[in-house]
């Protein structure tokens, strides 16, 4: 068995400032008041870790709660060390772990019961890591999420597990839909720019930072378009160091959402070569410019994005530049 476990990422540097939350500059919207959330949907309160990320409260048969990353860049979910140990969770077969620096072969845990809010997980056999790496008691990756429509409200920290997209257009009327793909596991954008250069983007809510691959770098640079470079280490959920440097881009366009003065990640990330896009343009969107929303839906079944702006934000639609449709292919 293969897992990929990509995401996870924590960012760590001494002189230089953080890489800077993204401002969202392009949006289309239908205006309206949000109502409450349905009542067949389940509603969690997520922690908010230093780096950024975000754990929720799962049950594992009658024990817990324990704090899980919800981590969409992850094709599979994963259990702390320390947590298999304390509830003497039985071995699982040895996989084939990926993560940014490279692939090992992992020990795991069998995981039966695991329940979040009212909603009953697959079983999994579950790698073991370490919690210090984790910084949480264990993953949640999409092998659990899959089938769940998922709404990330980042300005009240509730996670709300919702029952059908009608429901989530109800729950966020001012909002814009970016269509996505699906490649292993993950929802991605291929009609993006940065800066004007063409790239595919991959929605990874397990990142600290939005990272970039040496593609993405090489184009930026033919085109003269690297500027303030600082070094920056990335670490992964096994606890391995990878070097990295990042700066501010002036603008990113995602299906028709813009982000201005984005800091991103340049590495050499395994996470690319996995998925095949190392030889082209390509950029991990983390949570550094996720939390730009009030709140994020993400519908792995539809392979669509739910973008809602900051209150801030929410003046008339004639207010609004909405993108231009632009040449496909």
């Amino acid at each position: 068995m293969i897992l990929l476990l990509f995401a996870a990422l924590t960012a760590t540097q001494a002189a230089s400032p953080a890489p800077p939350a993204a401002k969202v500059t392009t949006l289309e919207t239908a205006t309206g008041q949000a109502p409450a959330a349905p009542g067949n949907a389940d509603q969690l309160k997520l922690t908010t870790l230093a780096d950024d990320r975000m754990t929720l409260p799962v049950t594992i048969g009658s024990a817990g709660p324990f704090r899980f990353l919800v981590d969409t860049g992850a094709d599979g979910s994963a259990v702390s060390r320390q947590l298999a140990e304390r509830l003497l969770l039985p071995a699982g077969r040895r996989t084939k772990l990926h993560s940014v620096t490279g692939f090992d072969e992992v020990a795991t845990a069998s995981v039966r019961g695991l329940r979040v809010a009212n909603r009953a997980m697959p079983d999994i056999d579950a790698p073991l890591l370490e919690a210090q790496h984790v910084g949480a008691d264990g993953i949640l990756g999409t092998d659990v999420l899959r089938s769940a429509l998922v709404r990330f409200d980042f300005k009240k920290k509730l996670l709300t597990i919702l029952p059908n997209e009608r429901a989530a257009k109800r729950l966020d009327p001012d909002t814009i839909v970016v269509e996505a793909r699906k490649r292993e596991g993950r929802l991605i954008v291929t009609h993006a720019l940065l800066d004007g250069q063409r790239l595919t983007v991959i929605l990874d809510t397990g990142s600290e930072v939005s990272i970039g691959n040496m593609a993405l770098r090489a184009a930026l640079a033919k085109r003269r378009m690297l500027s303030g470079l600082a070094p920056l280490d990335l670490r992964s959920v096994t606890g391995t160091i990878l070097p990295a440097s990042y700066m501010t881009v002036r603008e990113l366009d995602v299906g028709n959402v813009g982000f201005q003065n984005l800091g991103i990640a340049f590495a050499d990330a395994h996470t690319f070569r996995a998925l095949g896009f190392d030889d082209s343009p390509a950029l991990l969107l983390g949570m550094n410019a996720l939390r730009a929303f009030d709140s994020v839906t993400i519908d792995m079944n539809a392979k669509k994005l739910r973008f809602s702006k900051p209150e801030s934000q929410r003046y008339r639609v004639d207010q609004y530049v909405l993108t231009a449709p632009r040449p496909q292919g």
